[in-house]
């Protein structure tokens, strides 16, 4: 049933295409409620379909894994999409954005530590695509005999790519939706033709000698690299996924939205990943680490570097959409009363001086790359599992209203504002993936002595951190009492 809503929460709601996006994290009414699930599958595979996913898969290769193995590890990461549908599926039936919905498990204070990490990493998701985006614009701008080395042209990609990366998070989610429906097709066709014309090159035969793997034979170098590929699948996207599912109807099927999800997401990342793996079996790994995106638009034929440099650029924008506009939703769950769009642009201001260092000062992005994924999962991936497991003990049900309520009445206010049970298994969750660990930023001496050298971040962080939230969590049924009702951030 409809929640009678005041004319000025009414008016604080508005989400039409192209107009300013009013909403920042509070309770989308229902009779505010539009779209449907099929939306999502554009949203997911426009933001998937980006380089980022190739540099990751050529990451697979580098760590030693052949081309078989490879693809076996950007299968399973494909297959992460449908456990990303079930967090999305939390949109509708709660009505806000993820990191105000993980006020139900963390507490209300509590909540402000998860939701500053999923800032931070989202800020850096925003910095490393923003950077990946500049060289192409510097790539595509080669190609056509314009200048694009030096300073001058840097800075003016870099201008082009703030232009083009804001406005759209700043408009809002409506917008948003349109943009990545139209763009999702133009991805597509580069897509195809990259594709087709990388397959001939392939060293299909492509294994690299064993001493040369990074841990201590096959299985471990296997496990390695799903931990990095789920760091920037599942892990990666985790954080934002109900942000963009919220306005959907209540009533929605949830199976919808996990189908949806896993087919927009997970063909876009077996794509774009698949393709670098295969990239890796032939283009100079020296060239790749100094700078990827004119490595591979030097290696392919030069008929596809155009729509291949198009594709990069068209894509890591569609990606950043997602990452301006969600890191500005983590900033408001944090409880800074802000207007969501001064978020946005606050979120760009920072981005472009993180994104100023790494052109200008940094001497390997791609491992630049890799420490920001190793340090993401450490704090994302056991708050993922207290969420996960969260939503699975009540059923689904959330008290709405509660989520946007500050003091003590807020059902979710638990011991002055923290659920203690969720902040003790969120700390043994990050002990636990630190200390399994095996990256550039830090080698755990339990993973090279029990584990062969294997990185197990990935999956310490759900099981550990899962089990001693089942276990210490109260099996109550919070949130029972379902009412969506309107409250304007």
């Amino acid at each position: 049933m409809a929640t009678q809503v005041r004319p000025d929460v009414e008016q604080a709601q508005i989400d039409a295409a192209f107009h300013l996006e009013t909403e920042g994290n509070g309770i989308i009414a229902e009779n505010k409620r539009h779209g449907m699930p099929k939306e999502l599958f554009f949203v997911w595979f426009a933001a998937v379909l980006t380089y980022t996913g190739v540099v990751t898969g050529q990451l697979f290769t580098s760590l030693g894994l052949n081309v078989w193995e490879s693809m076996i590890v950007v299968l399973l990461c494909s297959f992460s999409f449908a456990v990303l549908g079930i967090v999305c599926g939390t949109g509708p039936k709660a009505g806000t954005v993820t990191l105000t919905i993980s006020r139900a498990a963390f507490g209300v204070h509590g909540n402000k530590v998860p939701a500053f990490f999923s800032w931070l990493t989202a800020v850096g998701w925003e910095s490393v695509t923003m950077v990946l985006t500049v060289w192409a614009i510097l790539s595509l701008a080669q190609y056509v005999g314009l200048p694009s080395t030096g300073v001058g042209p840097t800075v003016i990609a870099l201008m082009i790519t703030l232009i083009l990366t804001y406005t759209v998070p700043i408009l809002g989610h409506a917008t948003l939706i349109t943009m990545q429906r139209i763009l999702a097709f133009v991805l597509g066709i580069c897509a195809v033709i990259v594709v087709f014309a990388v397959l001939p090159s392939v060293h299909w035969g492509f294994a690299p000698p064993i001493q040369n793997m990074a841990a201590h034979g096959p299985f471990p170098t296997f496990l390695l690299a799903l931990s990095i590929g789920l760091a920037s699948t599942f892990y990666g996207w985790v954080n934002f996924a109900a942000d963009y599912s919220r306005y959907l109807p209540v009533q929605t099927p949830t199976r919808r939205i996990v189908g949806a999800t896993f087919w927009g997401g997970g063909v876009a990342s077996f794509v774009m990943m698949g393709l670098g793996v295969v990239l890796g079996t032939f283009v100079n790994p020296n060239a790749f680490s100094s700078n990827p995106v004119m490595a591979i638009a030097k290696a392919i034929p030069a008929w596809a570097a155009i729509p291949f440099l198009l594709a990069v650029v068209i894509g890591d924008i569609c990606a950043n959409y997602l990452n301006a506009y969600s890191s500005g939703m983590s900033f408001l769950s944090m409880g800074i009363r802000l207007k969501r769009y001064w978020a946005v642009t606050i979120d760009g201001i920072i981005c472009t001086a993180i994104g100023v260092y790494a052109l200008f000062f940094s001497t390997n992005f791609v491992s630049f790359f890799q420490n920001f994924l190793d340090l993401m999962i450490t704090v994302m991936g056991p708050w993922a599992a207290i969420y996960l497991v969260h939503h699975f003990l009540v059923k689904g049900r959330y008290d709405a209203q509660a989520l946007v309520e500050s003091g003590p009445g807020s059902a979710y206010w638990y011991t002055g504002g923290i659920n203690w049970r969720a902040m003790v298994s969120f700390v043994i969750g990050v002990a636990a993936t630190f200390f399994t660990a095996n990256s550039a930023l830090w080698v755990s001496p339990l993973s090279t002595a029990w584990f062969g050298g294997a990185d197990l971040t990935a999956f310490a962080a759900p099981i550990v951190t899962g089990i001693v939230y089942f276990v210490l969590a109260p099996k109550s049924n919070v949130g029972a009492n379902h009412q969506v009702k309107a409250k304007a951030s």
